[in-house]
């Protein structure tokens, strides 16, 4: 077993030895469940759930008879529908029956959170780092409604652990593995393709780019366009387009790549995706300095506090200044983080249309690499000034589990 870097990364994961169960992890677990259970059922359902998804999985059938088994629902692929789908066959259709799956799937993705933050960074960091998902309004919100967000994130937590396990044992299966889940990423929200930038671009690092030099990163991607290829068709096909103009379960035509492509302006600064960290904030500064009022889009979601937000960001840029250690992760979850923000910070918002031009929940795929390193910035060694930020963290969860049930 490797020595653990506290503030830097081992060289190479701890090995999984014995199991045993962690007994802070277990009350983060229940803490968390207890919290989303709460807002499953007594939260009224939201727009996307009622009008979109529950009625995209409503109908799904598996009968030979009515045999209809939907690839796209009115704006993103259907997997979300079959999430659903599977909630309501297994506990009801009831506004809980639906929601279960997703409560299951936040609670494994802190789960996946914090057995990748401990392989690398020891029980510490992987508590705090489970933790900051666990008791963050954001997190909590989505993962008690039947959406989108609570399926991509733990698809994309997938990913994340098979790339990082593939970088630790340096076993190619973990690569394809990463393609796969990438690809089931796709299948709830298409910018997961960012994903694949954020992979490659940590394979061009000193330590990894002899990779480069073999097929498997190039298979791997070619895995992953293997997987999307029907999504793919379905888009470039371009006689359904009579048949997009209505279907069953939705009122109006079915998005394509190029109505989400349409949702972006131009290339240049838009401070847009920042109100993910902190949304209050965000609008009283934005509001302030330009005047004009800020449009949200989806109003009804819930946002982590702005004191959480500027924490997860300061340990993102604290964990950037730290030293390098060669083969850790840090490089690359600092590359997710930035592939994810920095793509939706260059992107301005297009002309208004059906669907939305701006959304600041598109950059939640950084919440899981913010989580990570600041989980570990936060279990470095003791000093005063640590000593106040971890007070400060604890206020802000404490604020976020107080909302969540308010």
């Amino acid at each position: 077993m490797s020595a653990i870097d506290p503030v830097g990364a081992s060289a190479t994961p701890t090995q999984p030895g014995r199991a045993r169960i962690d007994l802070w992890l277990a009350f983060i677990l229940l803490a968390g469940g207890l919290l989303r259970l709460h807002l499953a059922m007594t939260t009224p359902y939201y727009h996307d759930e009622k009008e979109i998804h529950i009625r995209v999985a409503k109908s799904i059938s598996f009968s030979t008879d009515n045999l209809n088994l939907p690839l796209r629902g009115l704006n993103h692929p259907a997997l979300v529908g079959y999430v659903i789908k599977a909630s309501s066959a297994l506990f009801g259709s009831s506004r809980l029956g639906y929601r279960v799956m997703h409560l299951l799937a936040g609670l494994f993705t802190i789960l996946l959170v914090f057995r990748i933050t401990n392989q690398w960074y020891g029980p510490p960091a992987a508590r705090w780092a489970a933790a900051l998902l666990a008791f963050n309004e954001y997190h909590i919100g989505v993962s008690g409604i039947a959406t989108s967000h609570a399926p991509h994130l733990l698809s994309v937590v997938l990913a994340v652990y098979a790339f990082q396990r593939f970088l630790g044992t340096r076993r190619v299966a973990y690569l394809y593995g990463a393609g796969v889940a990438a690809g089931m990423a796709f299948y709830v929200k298409e910018h997961s393709v960012l994903l694949l930038g954020a992979f490659l671009l940590t394979l061009f690092r000193a330590e990894h780019r002899t990779w480069l030099r073999s097929w498997h990163p190039y298979l791997a991607c070619g895995l992953f366009l293997v997987l999307i290829a029907p999504d793919v068709a379905w888009n470039l096909d371009g006689s359904r387009d009579a048949a997009r103009a209505t279907v069953a379960f939705v009122d109006g035509p079915q998005a394509t790549y190029a109505d989400h492509l349409a949702r972006v302006g131009s290339i240049g600064f838009s401070p847009y995706p920042l109100a993910f960290f902190g949304r209050d904030t965000f609008v009283w500064l934005y509001e302030l300095t330009t005047g004009s009022q800020f449009r949200d889009a989806i109003a009804e979601y819930r946002s982590m506090n702005s004191l959480l937000g500027v924490l997860l960001l300061g340990g993102v840029v604290a964990m950037a200044w730290r030293p390098p250690v060669a083969g850790g992760i840090r490089g690359f979850l600092l590359m997710l983080f930035w592939v994810v923000l920095g793509f939706f910070l260059c992107v301005r918002p297009g002309e208004q249309s059906r669907l939305d031009s701006v959304s600041w929940s598109w950059v939640d795929m950084s919440l899981l690499p913010s989580a990570i390193l600041a989980g570990v910035w936060l279990s470095a060694a003791n000093t005063n000034r640590r000593i106040a930020v971890r007070i400060a963290v604890c206020a802000a969860m404490l604020y976020a589990a107080l909302r969540a049930v308010s």
